[in-house]
């Protein structure tokens, strides 16, 4: 398993609630932590680790005796800006929103899955380009949706054929044969070291913003 593609992302515990992530071509980590803040812009805090951000987010919205915060950590990486959310974003944040990420000719990646959601859901992935959807699909098929949306489907469609994913019974197996499609397929990378265990660059995007 790469440590610098996106499969290793099937077996870590990015945060509590599962992972929010957004890989962008056309953006630095730094743009699409911008362009994913509320009205107002982004408020950017101290460098965090992914534990020291969900206690900041728990300090802020207890201070204010609300739970609507949201941060992102971000970088660069291989070609790609980041950004990795925080916070109360299911619901908020994805999945396969037109939330205006793409626009100006930007190819931006959507990973998303609420693993804690009692409906227990599929991890999720949606592709867009110039403000467009271009596709997407369930990475977890086999009791879910087994179609892949949107008009770009033929991009991924033959490689999640051949790699078995439709039939495959195991969430967790399936979840990582989709993030190996995809990390091939759109040559999608994110340093794990990075993202597990260092500080990255942290703003506010939504809720609750320091004193």
């Amino acid at each position: 398993m790469s440590s610098g593609g996106i499969t290793w992302i099937a077996d870590a515990d990015i945060s509590w609630l599962g992972y929010y992530i957004k890989l962008a071509r056309g953006l630095t980590g730094e743009q699409l932590a911008a362009r994913l803040a509320a009205p107002g812009g982004p408020v950017p805090v101290q460098a965090t680790t992914g534990p020291q951000v969900e206690a900041l987010i728990d300090g802020l919205d207890a201070e204010r005796g609300d739970a609507d915060s949201i941060a992102v950590r971000y970088g660069d990486h291989a070609g790609l800006g980041f950004a990795i959310a925080y916070g109360h974003w299911p619901s908020v944040l994805g999945p396969a929103y037109h939330d205006g990420t793409s626009r100006d000719g930007v190819h931006v990646f959507e990973l998303y899955y609420e693993k804690q959601n009692p409906k227990v859901p599929p991890p999720a992935f949606a592709y867009f380009h110039d403000d467009q959807y271009v596709c997407g699909f369930d990475m977890y098929m086999y009791t879910w949706s087994q179609e892949i949306t949107g008009p770009g489907a033929d991009l991924v469609r033959a490689e999640i054929d051949a790699a078995g994913i439709p039939e495959e019974r195991e969430r967790d197996t399936a979840h990582r044969a989709s993030l190996a499609v995809l990390e091939r397929r759109f040559e999608l990378a994110l340093p794990r070291d990075l993202i597990l265990d260092a500080s990255l660059p942290t703003a506010l995007v939504r809720g609750q913003q320091p004193r």
